[in-house]
């Protein structure tokens, strides 16, 4: 997979579940378990909006061939899916989410191992 093609990929995912948990809070929050309360719900579309923004930047940067943007968005990209594959097992091991969280945790894995991947491999152009 060229690094163009990761970063689409992740820009897409990033684009729907932040306008998913922006739009609808309410299924997002229902589908992983997790109460749909007026607190909750404002919660979750300020994560909504950031998820969206990332994916966004991932979207429009991704036929970018600066290795300083390309490096940043990589590193970025192992800190955040890095961070949020901690917070599933933590909040999914602590019965704060359903069953749902798995797949966030998947996501989570798989965005940090292709951004580990870019980043590890030697430079080259695609």
């Amino acid at each position: 997979m060229k690094l163009s093609a990761f970063l689409g990929l992740a820009g897409a995912i990033g684009i729907l579940f932040g306008l998913e948990f922006l739009l609808i809070p309410e299924l997002a929050l229902s589908q992983y378990g997790v109460p749909t309360e007026p607190h909750n719900l404002m919660q979750a579309r300020y994560f909504g909006g950031t998820v969206f923004a990332y994916g966004l930047i991932y979207w429009l940067a991704r036929k970018s061939t600066d290795d300083t943007t390309r490096r940043a968005l990589l590193l970025v990209g192992v800190l955040g899916n890095g961070i949020g594959l901690v917070l599933s097992l933590w909040s999914r091991s602590a019965g704060l989410q359903g069953l749902l969280a798995w797949l966030a945790v998947g996501i989570y894995a798989a965005l940090l191992l292709g951004s580990l991947y870019f980043l590890l491999r030697p430079a080259r152009r695609d």
